[in-house]
């Protein structure tokens, strides 16, 4: 059994995998669970209290040494700009990314990749906007252990509004107005390796800190 916490209150939830059976190792508050029996992954549907299957894998690094690792959301959005007003420049950071750094282009298309675990905002920023840029060069595989998921799809998507703000107002003189909208696609969760650093933890391709 799995206590999830409600609306402020504690509602028991059984956390046996609901493919294979097996249990399921989870931290206190995880809303994201990974079966390492069966290898399917589920998040926990407040609405309906149950777990609902999605798709999990895990980055692949055959030639570094990993401790463990941490879930991230991997959104899949189309964003489109109906208003930047700048001076000088061009896009910059994760606006970028989507843009193409083409400030005539109206919308672009890409994948953002938000960490679903408690981190200092700054951490989780930096790590959003990396992953997010090298997404498409990295290998995935199956079968790891996956534990400290706290944060739901729409927590993700909160995230990744700030995230692409954040990233694009590297210099606030610049940039005066910015409207936008994503749309996001179909989500599932991608494990990124971390190693023990200390008394803390820093993820095992661009060490950036926790």
């Amino acid at each position: 059994m799995g206590v999830v916490i409600m609306k402020g209150e504690f509602s028991l939830v059984p956390l046996d995998c609901p493919s294979c059976g097996a249990g399921i190792r989870a931290d206190g508050q995880d809303v994201v669970y990974y079966c390492t029996a069966c290898r399917n992954g589920y998040r926990f549907e407040q609405e309906t209290r149950s777990l609902v299957p999605v798709e999990v894998a895990f980055v692949a690094l055959p030639d570094k040494s990993v401790d463990f690792y941490l879930p991230f959301w991997l959104l899949p959005a189309s964003v489109t700009i109906t208003e930047r007003t700048a001076t000088g420049g061009s896009f910059s950071g994760l606006m970028r990314f989507f843009m193409g750094g083409e400030e005539d282009e109206p919308g672009g298309e890409g994948t953002f990749a938000i960490p679903a675990f408690q981190a200092p905002l700054q951490a989780v920023t930096k790590l959003a906007r990396r992953y997010t840029e090298v997404l498409p060069s990295l290998g995935e595989k199956l079968g790891e252990r996956l534990v400290g998921g706290c944060y739901g799809v729409a927590d993700a998507q909160r995230l990744a509004h700030y995230c692409l703000v954040a990233s694009e107002v590297n210099k606030p003189d610049t940039l005066k107005q910015l409207r936008y909208e994503i749309t996001f696609g179909d989500e599932r969760l991608l494990g990124i390796p971390f190693v023990r650093h200390g008394k803390r933890a820093k993820d095992a391709i661009f060490e950036i800190a926790l």
